[in-house]
């Protein structure tokens, strides 16, 4: 394959094409006056409910219950001058920016903090598509292909199942920089600017671990070391002394990633090592079953398991590659990356194996689809570059590739009919099926076919003259890239969920905000899962959707959510709230006493129409049908007689209320007078970071109620007290990240002066 240099014209062309790709599929969610999200889905149930509004699909679910509020909050606390480090809404407070899945400082949210609240989400997931496509568009240009060809390349990852139907999650905003790591990393390999492109993959590596979602990280790292790993065998060297060069680069510019995201790994690492999620099992493989998916978008309940799609012609021009450029080291790379893809995110033997190991099968492994799908598109790129290349034109190879392509089309349009007929035939499918989802695949391989067929009828006419692609064989081909982009297009626009209200509020919503202010509510029943659409008799508001409207719950949906949450639940109601909800962070426990509502702070609880409130409470009226009952005494703060030398404070002991201010979402002051020593007790989520000032002194916080909650000693006198939370991890990665760009800085300067400095005679 031979390189080319085409302008830079051609290359702001190709990206633009990439970028276009990403505003087509968001093309619906892009209207004035229209929100990306589900939040059709809180028209459902409790005090959100809206009649007359159509359900969309539960499959997004966590968009709503999670990533929109996160945002909302973050995007808030940002214009507000805070650094967006906690949560105070929902259970006791949780951390925002250490969560691993809001991504408060990751570059498509940085990018959503410039525009309107209600755009704010849609524009991080097309900033996530652009991300991948330019990664994917860039990486081909590093191996050397044709600016169309990398357009391919750039459309088919940003646009893949794996990618579209997650772009809403945590872990494409991880996954979206795989292309630029890969291409950073090829650079460094080849070891031209060595300086500059450690830095560079340093920070590409650094942003991916700033999107969050710990999975995702380490299935990319996964995929990377498999990538480099099988590049430097397959460029057949067998010097140490040209291993011991690319490993270390790479080896250096991990570490120097490690060092520009200390400031979420290190206090990130330490929050997630104290929760439940840490000790559970990963979501499941793909069924075999799924295999054919990878050419047709069907989708089913499980919302782990998205389709991973990657379109038909991308397969068989991947086919194409492997067949027609597999002498290529980078080629190689590329099909072990995909096999090890598929053996990760199938049920294989392997994945059978992983599965039985005590620790690695905490990961969900079919995150790896993403990494298949770039894998495979950029092998995709590949195949569009050999139709675009120009072998000797007596040797019939062009006329070779084009059959080869022809044969490789209908095969995989056999399997989209033979799936089509299957569940035409009511023959269960893992996904079950729609009629329109075959329609795309099918405009593909006809269309496809097509353009093929008239590529090698003009290949046998004898129409090319001179060494470079006729004009109309590159327009062949483009009309391939272009059928292929629609045809990812096409299938993944059905899936988001639009609205024309952004968190629409309710009367029943208004009233009960206006009641309970910023005191703590909790709610009489929930259902076992946030993604669960069946409204039953679900009261109050679901986790986290209530942030939105600054409703704080004693309810929380957050996989980081301290173990010690169960444990003191356990402990103060004597009810054990199910493993499997622990597993996801699930903690929505039903208040029966005051005394419980007491020891957390709960002011007032919610419960459904006509049920009585928790022994010892006090009506309150009732809001949208439901409900509401007050817990008197009940603070955020209170202060406890500390009782005799050594002797323990019962949890539920009765205390004097303090009243809270909250300068911002991350801190608490207080003003108490007291004639004799007291445990001041807050109810505020025992986590490392909070740290307490009495009169400016710094006072050790010890933790109650089962290890969940805060408390800390005061003595007699007139006495201000500040809470603030900044954890010391986070100093200390601040300081790593600086001494890092110094680092890369200085490196990079050295190299510089290198480069200028005049070479000495002989």
């Amino acid at each position: 394959m031979r390189s080319t240099t085409p302008s830079r014209r051609a290359d702001v062309l190709g990206v633009l094409a990439v970028v276009l790709g990403a505003v087509a599929v968001l093309a619906p969610a892009l209207r004035p006056g229209v929100s990306l999200g589900p939040f059709d889905l809180l028209a459902k149930i409790g005090l959100t409910h809206r009649a007359g509004v159509h359900f969309h699909d539960a499959f997004p679910a966590d968009q709503a219950l999670y990533f929109l509020p996160m945002t909302n909050l973050a995007w808030h606390q940002v214009h507000a001058g805070h650094l967006p480090l906690w949560n105070p809404y929902n259970a006791l407070g949780t951390p925002l920016a250490f969560n691993w899945q809001s991504g408060v400082l990751s570059l498509p949210t940085l990018v959503g903090y410039l525009v309107p609240l209600r755009y704010m989400y849609t524009v991080i997931v097309l900033v996530k598509l652009v991300i991948a496509g330019t990664g994917a568009y860039t990486l081909c240009r590093v191996l050397r292909l044709r600016p169309l060809a990398a357009v391919f390349g750039g459309i088919a990852f940003e646009l893949s199942g794996p990618m579209v139907h997650y772009s809403g999650w945590a872990m494409t905003s991880v996954t979206a920089w795989s292309g630029w790591i890969l291409a950073f990393g090829i650079l460094l390999v080849r070891g031209q600017r060595r300086a500059r492109d450690g830095a560079l993959l340093a920070l590409v590596a650094a942003a991916a671990v700033y999107g969050g979602h710990p999975e995702s990280v380490l299935v990319t790292g996964i995929s990377a070391v498999v990538f480099f790993v099988a590049l430097l065998v397959c460029r057949g060297t067998r010097r140490w002394a040209d291993w011991r060069r690319p490993i270390g680069d790479l080896a250096l510019s991990a570490v120097g990633a490690f060092g520009l995201a200390a400031p979420l790994v290190l206090p990130g690492a330490q929050v997630a090592g104290l929760s439940s999620r840490a000790g559970a099992s990963g979501g499941g493989a793909f069924g075999l079953s799924h295999l054919s998916d990878l050419a047709v978008a069907l989708r089913g309940n499980d919302f782990r398991v998205p389709p991973p799609y990657l379109g038909v012609l991308t397969i068989a021009l991947a086919a194409l590659a492997l067949r027609t450029a597999w002498r290529r080291p980078e080629v190689r790379a590329l099909a072990v990356t995909v096999v090890v893809a598929l053996l990760l995110c199938f049920k294989t033997p392997l994945y059978a194996v992983i599965n039985g190991l005590p620790k690695i099968k905490a990961i969900t492994w079919n995150r790896e689809a993403m990494l298949l799908a770039l894998a495979v598109a950029v092998l995709g790129a590949i195949g569009v570059e050999q139709l675009l290349d120009d072998p000797d034109p007596d040797d019939g190879a062009r006329r070779a590739r084009l059959a080869f392509l022809v044969r490789a089309v209908i095969v995989v349009g056999a399997v989209v009919a033979l799936v089509a007929l299957l569940v035409a035939g009511h023959v269960e499918h893992a996904h079950g099926g729609r009629a329109g989802a075959f329609a795309w695949p099918a405009a593909e391989v006809v269309g496809g076919l097509g353009l093929v067929l008239a590529l090698l009828r003009l290949e046998r006419g004898g129409e090319e003259r001179g060494g470079r692609p006729h004009r109309r064989r590159a327009g062949l081909v483009g009309a391939l890239v272009v059928l292929q982009g629609a045809g990812l297009v096409g299938s993944g626009v059905s899936f988001w969920s639009l609205s024309s209200s952004y968190f629409p509020t309710t009367p029943a919503v208004s009233a009960l905000a206006k009641q309970v202010g910023d005191t703590l509510v909790a709610r009489g029943s929930c259902q076992p899962l946030p993604f669960t659409v069946d409204p039953g008799n679900e009261t109050g508001i679901r986790p986290n959707a209530n942030i939105a409207y600054g409703i704080r719950e004693f309810a929380a949906y957050e996989p980081i959510l301290p173990h010690a949450y169960y444990r003191s639940w356990a402990e103060v109601s004597g009810q054990h709230l199910p493993g499997y909800l622990q597993r996801v962070g699930v903690f929505c426990p039903v208040i029966t006493t005051a005394e419980e509502a007491r020891v957390y702070g709960v002011s007032y609880v919610l419960t459904a129409a006509g049920t009585a409130g928790p022994t010892g409470s006090e009506p309150a009226g009732t809001v949208g049908g439901e409900g509401l009952f007050h817990i008197p005494g009940s603070a955020e703060a209170t202060l406890v007689d500390r009782g005799g030398a050594g002797a323990k404070v019962p949890t539920d002991a009765p205390g004097t209320p303090v009243t809270v201010h909250h300068r911002d979402d991350a801190s608490w002051s207080m003003k108490v007078d007291v004639g004799t020593p007291k445990l001041l007790r807050l109810r505020l989520t025992a986590l490392p970071g909070w740290h307490a000032t009495v009169d400016g002194h710094s006072v050790p916080l010890r933790k109650w109620a089962g290890g969940a909650l805060l408390e800390a000693q005061v003595g007699p006198g007139h006495h201000s007290v500040v809470i603030r939370y900044w954890p010391p991890l986070l100093t200390v990665g601040m300081g790593l990240a600086v001494v890092s760009v110094l680092a890369l800085i200085a490196v990079n300067a050295a190299a510089a002066r290198r480069r200028r400095a005049p070479e000495l005679p002989d």
